[in-house]
């Protein structure tokens, strides 16, 4: 099957039913809910041979409902559909639960979060579907006038159906801590501590660690700027955590490479309330260990579908690099509670790798539009 299945579909159907439904909606003393689209066309170089164009639908829709003030319930879907590689097809539901006991005027605001997703695939990839669940806990403190301390920690759990092997457990332990300067200047500095471990005992743990800085500049009321960086330190791996899949493979995450990242962006409002956004990303990855399965030590070759690709020798490094331009007309007036947001947005992504196999480049343009209540 080439599409999504029919009882997946259904079901993505009624969740964006659900979302759109006046009677749940009027049931709810406080609610708000949306849809949106989002179009994208992308041309990429993989190696040295061009890649087809594809043209990529990304549907949304979400609802959130807080029955009494300190309590939100929230359901959201997605779908996404390749106009060009409909094997790729793959949709998400995802329902959550949030607790905010705290009142606004609370110098320490607890919040808590309870959130379960589905991934579900075309027939191709069923055996990556899965299913996650999330949790998270948080405390912000505010020590000062313009000055706050946020401790936050998060637990998953991730079950493939189909490859239990993969099914994992993650857990970060982070804090952030942000100052507003009289010259409007922000500052946030992140340290961030995570785990990684799989219920199959043939794969490895992994842990890493982050150190982030931000720094923003209001120039004025219609420009500002932002930079950023952060290290990450991936101290405890194993070689699996640089094994190969042809798609989304759910070892590649956080806790596959470290490195630097550098960025900046520059956001101006025009008299016309139009948002114009120009960002830039540099990353220097590390990605320790080798594709045990598919790639020969002895011959440095690595083999897919009967190709052989010649390597270069040590761990697989990767320098990456973004730049990209967004415009947006946002709250566009309906009528009543209605908004429409209006999003177009152009971007250049560079992937320099010692593999070839990870070495491509290309252009992405999206156009979009998002309605809101």
């Amino acid at each position: 099957m080439r599409y999504v299945t029919a009882s997946r579909t259904r079901l993505l159907a009624f969740v964006a039913i659900a979302l759109w439904s006046p009677v749940a909606a009027g049931a709810a003393t406080s609610w708000s809910g949306g849809a949106s689209t989002m179009q994208v066309w992308t041309d990429n170089v993989f190696g040295t041979e061009p890649s087809p164009g594809d043209g990529i639908t990304d549907g949304r829709g979400w609802f959130a409902w807080k029955p009494v003030t300190a309590v939100r319930l929230a359901a959201n879907g997605r779908l996404l559909r390749f106009r060009d590689n409909p094997d790729l097809d793959h949709g998400y539901v995802t329902v959550m639960a949030e607790a905010l006991p705290s009142a606004r005027s609370a110098k320490v605001r607890w919040q808590a979060g309870l959130a379960s997703a589905w991934r579900l695939n075309g027939e191709l990839y069923e055996p990556f579907d899965y299913r996650d669940t999330n949790a998270y806990a948080s405390a912000r403190h505010y020590l000062a006038a313009g000055f706050s301390a946020q401790l936050r920690a998060d637990a998953s759990w991730r079950r493939y159906p189909g490859q239990p092997v993969e099914d994992a457990r993650r857990a970060w332990l982070s804090l952030r801590l942000q100052r507003s300067l009289p010259t409007r200047t922000s500052l946030t500095l992140s340290l961030r501590q995570g785990w990684k471990a799989y219920r199959d005992d043939a794969q490895a743990p992994a842990a890493a660690r982050e150190l982030g800085l931000q720094v923003a500049q209001s120039l004025s009321s219609r420009l500002a700027l932002r930079a950023w960086g952060s290290l990450s330190d991936l101290y405890e791996h194993g070689d699996s955590a640089a094994q190969l899949a042809a798609f989304d493979n759910p070892l590649l995450d956080e806790f596959s490479s470290d490195g630097g990242r550098f960025g900046g962006a520059l956001k101006l409002i025009t008299p016309w309330n139009l948002t114009a956004d120009l960002s830039g990303e540099r990353a220097r990855l590390d990605y320790p260990g080798r594709p045990p399965t598919v790639y020969d030590a002895v011959t440095n070759l690595f083999v897919l579908d009967g190709e052989e690709l010649a390597l270069a020798d040590g761990d697989r490094r990767d320098t990456v690099t973004r730049a990209r331009l967004a415009i947006e007309r946002p709250g566009v007036r309906l009528g009543g509670r209605a908004r429409l947001d209006l999003t177009a947005a152009v971007e250049w992504n560079d992937a320099d790798s010692n593999d070839l196999y990870w070495q491509w480049r290309g252009w992405s343009v999206q156009m979009g539009a998002s309605v809101a209540f």
